[in-house]
Formats: structure tokens, C-alpha cells, sequence
């Protein structure tokens, strides 16, 4: 295993804002990217944070993202809207579709907004806790095009999904819940920081290209390339109808064609409800926090110390790095300095 260090969120986030700006991305939207994903990392979702900038500014330079695009409502009605994104990052686009889901769930009491053309988005869990946080129950899902496809069906050997994430997020008096999953034994990002740091993937997880079992990170990045099984195990066939779920909701919902190789990375789908009709907005917490409770008050288990709600190590991670630093390993630093230097971009103390 690589050593490493941890570093300042503000300096990872001024870094990462100098990085996109020299590759063309406007100071604004860059910031908002720098800070997702560095936010990313402080949840410890480092497989969708800090790790990612080397990539987004190599895409950017490649022309794979455009940054500055602009990001356009193509069609919609009262509840619903389809977003042509540009290719622009995907943290831009998100949250610029959380705004648009908000505005129309407030005034219809649910909204459904998808994608096209969309880029990678980081933490996909960030736009629904950022829902729940305005008050509404959110959903969202992210597939891939084809040629993100590593994640097997059931019984298959060849890649025909993509880790597929979805997640759902409430609001309550506190932080809200946030459940945010693969659909896939583990997702590529995860694989990445394993990779660099030296480490085995979990027991199950990957194939190599043949559809043998494998541990080590390279035979799934070969080449040739391996693939990922779908989440569950000896009942994988559950996390293969979830990650077929996502593929409609974030494919084909959006017009697109999943045996397509398409620019895009990620097709998003944002479901936000206003509980106010329904249960009313303030009871809804009520009941929330309620169930929180309830569900919490369970005596822990042989080897537990407490029942854990969905986000809820993630916060408690979030405010542990905040005072300690974000920590990166020495290849995952090692390729930012080297970006920067390309760049000629100044690296922060």
C-alpha cells in the first residue's frame, strides 16, 4: 500500500478551482466542481472525489467535456424536463438540475427532470441531500453509456450496465437520510483508489476477462478489460434488476438507446416530491424523526455498537476531516502535482 498524508479541504478546493480554469472552465463553474468534489472526499466517498479532477481536466483537454456549455431545458412540462447538458461537467449540470426539479416539485408537488448529453456528476447522493435539505424527498438515477458498461447480468460474462448508482434522500430535523449505492459489487471509482493503493478488491467483486474470479484491481483494468458483478452476490439477480432500473430511469427515460456508444458519461434522473400535499411538510419531519428513532432504539447486534442510518457515517466522516484533512495517497497526489505542473498551474502550500 502507497503511503500518504492529509491536506487542507481550502487548498484542495483552490487547487482543484486553478486546474479546470486553465483548462477552459469558467472561474464560477470550476468552483463548483472543485467543491463537489472535494465535499466528496470529506463524506469519505473517495472514489468520487479529489481522485477525479486529474480525470475531468484530461477529459476537458481532450474535448470529451466542454466546459462553459450551456446547460438548456430542451422540453418540459409543469412536473417535468428534459435537460440538454452540453457535455459540460457534470457537477455543473446536476446541480443545475436540482434547481430546475425544486423549482417545479414546489409548485406541483413533484417534478421529474432528466438528462442528455451529460458528464460525469461525483457524489450522486450530493443532489438528493441537496432536495432534502430544501425540504422535498428526492431520488435520483445514473447509468452510463457503453462504454462505461463493466457491470455483467445475471449469468453473463460480457459488460452490459454500468455501476448504475442510485440514491434517495429525507429530510429531518438533523442531517438528512441519505442512501446512496452502487447497484454493482463495487463501483470503479472504488476500484481506482484501490488500485493506486496497492490494495485487493473485496472477495466477488470483479472478473477478469475470461469470467474467472479475481482480487487484483489490474485484471479488471487489463488489458484486456475485466468486468464487475452485480450487487449481491449468490442473489446478484436483485442487484441486476435494480441496475436495469437505473438504466431506464437514467437511459432510456431520457430518449437514449443503451446499445448506443454515445459522448455522454452519466444520464441523470432527479425525482423530487413535495411532501407538503401529501403527509404536510412539517409532519413529515415529525414522522421522520420518529422513524428515525424507532428504527434506532433496535438493541444492537452480536459485534455492533449501534444501528446506522444510511448517511450517517458519512456525516460523522465529514466532520472528522474537516479538522484533520482530507487524506490522499501518494499516487492519487503524485498525478495532481503532475497535472498542475502541465498546466502550469501554482500548487497551494
Amino acid at each position: 500500500m502507497t503511503a500518504g498524508r492529509a491536506f487542507d479541504p481550502a487548498r484542495l478546493r483552490q487547487l482543484g478551482t486553478r486546474l479546470l480554469v486553465a483548462v477552459g472552465a469558467p472561474e464560477d463553474e470550476a468552483q463548483i466542481v472543485a467543491e463537489e468534489l472535494v465535499e466528496a472526499s470529506l463524506m469519505g466517498l473517495d472514489s468520487h472525489g479529489v481522485i477525479r479532477l486529474v480525470q475531468y481536466a484530461n477529459d476537458a483537454r481532450a474535448g470529451k467535456i466542454r466546459p462553459g456549455a450551456p446547460v438548456a431545458i430542451v422540453r418540459q412540462t409543469p412536473t417535468t424536463a428534459v435537460v440538454d447538458c452540453g457535455l459540460n461537467f457534470g457537477p455543473v449540470t446536476a446541480r443545475r438540475m436540482v434547481a430546475i426539479a425544486t423549482e417545479k416539485a414546489r409548485a406541483a408537488g413533484l417534478a421529474c427532470v432528466v438528462s442528455q448529453n451529460g458528464q460525469h456528476v461525483s457524489r450522486l447522493g450530493s443532489y438528493t441531500q441537496k432536495l432534502a435539505e430544501g425540504g422535498l424527498v428526492g431520488l435520483a438515477f445514473a447509468n452510463s453509456s457503453r462504454h462505461g458498461h463493466w457491470v455483467v447480468p445475471w449469468g453473463g460474462r460480457d459488460g452490459r450496465l454500468a455501476t448504475n448508482p442510485l440514491s434517495w434522500a429525507v429530510p429531518t430535523h438533523g442531517d438528512p437520510i441519505v442512501m446512496d449505492m452502487s447497484t454493482s459489487m463495487i463501483s470503479e471509482g472504488k476500484l481506482r483508489v484501490l488500485r493506486n493503493q496497492g490494495r485487493p478488491a473485496p472477495v466477488d467483486a470483479i472478473q477478469d476477462a475470461d469470467g474467472n474470479a479475481t482480487t487484483d484491481p489490474n485484471q479488471f483494468y487489463g488489458p484486456p478489460r475485466g468486468t464487475i458483478r452485480p450487487l449481491g452476490g449468490p442473489v446478484g439477480y436483485k442487484g441486476f434488476g435494480l441496475g436495469l432500473l437505473v438504466e431506464i430511469m437514467g437511459g432510456c427515460l431520457a430518449g437514449n438507446r443503451t446499445s448506443d456508444d454515445l459522448p455522454y458519461v452519466n444520464g441523470l434522473c432527479l425525482l423530487a416530491i413535495d411532501p407538503g400535499p401529501l403527509a404536510g411538510g412539517p409532519s413529515f419531519v415529525g414522522l421522520m424523526d420518529d422513524l428515525v428513532a424507532y428504527v434506532g432504539s433496535s438493541r444492537p447486534a452480536p459485534g455492533s455498537s449501534e444501528v446506522v442510518l444510511p448517511g450517517a457515517l458519512d456525516f460523522r466522516t465529514r466532520q472528522q476531516r474537516l479538522q484533520t484533512g482530507v487524506p490522499l495517497d501518494d499516487e492519487t497526489w503524485g498525478q495532481l502535482q503532475e497535472a498542475a505542473r502541465q498546466l502550469g498551474v501554482a500548487v497551494p502550500d
